[in-house]
């Protein structure tokens, strides 16, 4: 065995140095120069292009066996100009001597400086490396065929490319100072990248390679200037089918008419997990920073092969949408509080399959909001819809547009509304499928403000509900439903809605700017209506509705001051001073039939220690006019809004029409029963008068006779 192997050691040791003097003796007495011609004809002939050696070309041999390659350059295809194909200032690479004795390939880093390729397609749609294409074909199909043995490997056998590649090691690539350029005349696009540097770190696979890479980019269509810049760390093991990137670092920063961001600026830093056995991929460490938002998160693919699903983490730091809007070129719509849109932060988990998708986790910070919840959508073909959406508190009238820009409304005659009306989306109610809640601690919306506000949805088959729906507002509650059915071209909507103990003033005046009634409201309401638009929907309102107050007021009106101002004209008296313009109540109630749009009410009745008020008439909401009838008796005079002065108008009913529109009410004051008052006072008067008269003519009369009938007795029985 011993002389078996020093043998070998002989041979092989004589072997080596066979080869180390033939390899000496080609280096001593061969200069390569010397075969530029042959070269540059064998080119020719395989390729059919001109190649032009203008460096030098030298050899080493030990310790690394190497070529050095100076300016090259390769010609154009006919037709394409003088430029060349292909050019290159130097190339160099050296193998170890050594190691190839041991079947291993061991390089010195490759160098390749100032390659310059320029690649083109004319009009017609030819390429200029089409006959480079043809000639390898033809070369091609003159060698005669190489059968493989059955035993041997194919190149696709992951265990022979990993021996393969685990022989191979180089230290490392070096391309310095390339250009590339491709000229379409088809699609009349032409891109430039200069400055292309490419380094690695030592290949010797499977162990992690270091990637650098950075460019500069322009280009006519879409036009456009940029610069590339790209690092990180690749690592792959063909035998277990797992492949690395860690510590990606990709930055792009781009500007021109092109683009629809311009300057566009953004970096991606990722690691990158694939394993193709197991058929996931996993990216971690996941950030993106580009129009002043940062991005992050984790995201894990499974199931490549057969049904794909992810999941992950994905978060946004705190930015504002008003810059990020005005790096996009978009102008958003002005808001009532221009400090608003300016602090949006996102946080959520999700998971997803390619037939469903689901929120863990939501949380969204808008300003001074905060959403937290979860949602999920199945069956994206028909999707289902599911949520739990929690609101701390919002005002929606900061994010509405100033009142002094909201021009006012004109006067909703049908004609008007019909052609302002938006059509309900009917198709894409139909295809809902939700079942949800919503929650909200705080909500003010068009000045009112409402508390803890809880509200179901529930969608499908055509029927929406809203049910129930609650909230708490001006010391009082809230509670009610809306139910939609959209089967049909033409929508039934229903509404039931209750409000209990409601101070109904404040109210009014936050939502109206002005306080049309005062007082605690209790309010019962059901209601449906049909139509896809406004004016349809106030049309066809049916249904009934309560009402109560107590202890208000109805703001606007002194009916007590408008009947002892007429009082005054009536006596040609000053007119009483003025006090407030409103008519105070105990208590007022009634019930209200609305018919197509018509509302209805026939027994209002208004209580306060001076007045006692009834009610009639109607209101024509389509039309927003009024035609109202208030029936007012004086039952108190001695103090208060009507004064002693009305003592004679006790217990008189006198009649106020309400007339005019929503906007502009008209009151008037039936003054018949005043003159009536008043002409029977005067015929009172008058008949005293009278009396008095006939009274002091009797009393005279009598007198007259009285002394006649003295007269006469003297006469008589005088002495």
């Amino acid at each position: 065995m011993s002389k078996i192997l020093k043998f070998s050691f002989i041979s092989t040791a004589a072997l080596m140095l066979l080869v180390a003097v033939i390899i000496g003796g080609i280096f001593l007495f061969v200069d390569p120069n010397e075969y530029k011609g042959e070269i540059t004809a064998a080119v020719q002939e395989a390729t059919g292009r001109q190649l032009t050696i203008d460096g030098d070309i030298s050899l080493s041999i030990y310790p690394w066996l190497g070529l050095s390659l100076g300016a090259t350059q390769l010609s154009n295809a006919k037709g394409f100009g003088e430029k060349p194909f292909a050019s290159v200032e130097s190339v160099e690479i050296k193998v170890k001597l050594l190691p190839l004795f041991q079947q291993r390939l061991e390089m010195q880093k490759i160098r390749l400086h100032g390659l310059r390729a320029s690649l083109a397609k004319n009009k017609k749609g030819v390429s200029n490396w089409d006959d480079l294409a043809a000639h390898t074909v033809t070369t091609a199909d003159k060698q005669p065929a190489i059968e493989t043995p059955k035993a041997q490997a194919t190149p696709t056998d992951p265990k022979q490319a990993m021996g393969a590649l685990a022989a191979l090691a180089i230290d490392g690539l070096e391309l310095e100072n390339a250009y590339l350029e491709w000229d379409d005349q088809q699609a009349n696009q032409h891109i430039f990248i200069s400055k292309l540097t490419l380094r690695t770190g030592p290949l010797a696979l499977p162990a992690p390679v270091d990637l650098s890479l950075s460019l500069d980019v322009k280009m006519n269509n879409p036009e456009m200037d940029g610069h590339v810049e790209f690092s990180g760390q690749i690592a792959f093991d063909l035998e277990a089918q797992q492949y690395h990137a860690n510590n990606l670092d990709l930055t792009v920063k781009a500007t021109g008419a092109g683009l629809p961001i311009s300057p566009f600026n953004a970096r991606l830093l990722a690691n990158i997990k694939a394993d193709l056995k197991q058929q996931h991929i996993d990216l971690s460490a996941l950030t993106l920073n580009t129009l002043g938002t940062s991005i992050t998160g984790q995201v894990k693919i499974t199931g490549l092969d057969k049904s794909p699903a992810a999941s992950g983490a994905i978060s946004i730091a705190s930015f504002s949408p008003r810059e990020v809007t005005k790096i996009l070129g978009i102008a958003l719509p002005d808001t009532s509080d221009a400090a608003v849109l300016n602090n949006v932060k996102l946080d959520l988990d999700f998971s997803g399959s390619m037939d469903e998708a689901k929120l863990n986790k939501l949380v969204v910070v808008l300003d001074d909001t905060k959403l937290t919840g979860t949602a999920s959508v199945s069956n994206f073909a028909s999707p289902a819809v599911r949520f739990n959406i929690n609101i701390d508190g919002v005002d929606v009238d900061r994010y509405l547009p100033p009142a002094s820009e909201t021009p006012a409304a004109p006067p909703l005659t049908p004609g008007v509304a019909a052609a302002a009306a938006t059509q309900l989306p009917l198709k894409l109610l139909r295809d809902l499928n939700i079942d949800g809640s919503i929650s909200l601690g705080k909500l003010k919306i068009a000045g009112a403000n409402l508390s803890d506000i809880s509200l179901d949805v529930n969608a499908k088959g055509g029927r929406i509900n809203l049910n129930p729906i609650k909230a708490n507002l001006y010391k009082g509650s809230y509670k009610g439903s809306i139910a939609m059915d959209v089967r049909t071209d033409t929508p039934k909507l229903s509404f039931i809605e209750t409000l209990q103990g409601v101070n109904v003033g404040p109210l009014l005046t936050d939502v109206l700017g002005k306080e049309l009634v005062s007082g605690t409201a209790n309010v019962s309401a059901k209601l449906t209506t049909t139509g896809t638009d406004l004016p349809t929907i106030k049309k066809t309102l049916n249904g009934k509705a309560k009402f109560s107050f107590k202890d208000g007021a109805v703001k606007g009106v002194n009916i007590g001051q408008m009947i002892r101002e007429a009082n005054a004209k009536l006596n040609k008296k000053p007119a009483p001073p003025k006090t407030t313009n409103e008519t105070d109540f105990a208590e007022m109630s009634g019930s209200v039939t609305v018919t197509n749009g018509i509302v209805r009410n026939k027994d209002l009745v208004m209580k306060s220690p001076l007045l006692r008020i009834h009610g009639k008439g109607s209101v024509d909401l389509p039309r927003e006019k009024i035609k109202y009838l208030v029936n007012t008796s004086i039952v108190k005079s001695n103090e208060g809004q009507t004064g002693k002065e009305l003592t004679k108008l006790k217990s008189l009913t006198i009649p106020i029409k309400v007339t005019g529109t929503f906007e502009k009410p008209k009151f008037s004051l039936d003054l018949g029963p005043i003159l009536q008052a008043k002409a029977r006072e005067a015929v009172e008067i008058k008949k005293k008068q009278i009396k008095k008269q006939v009274d002091k003519k009797i009393e005279g009369e009598k007198n007259k006779i009285k002394k006649q009938l003295e007269d006469k007795l003297k006469k008589l029985f005088k002495f």
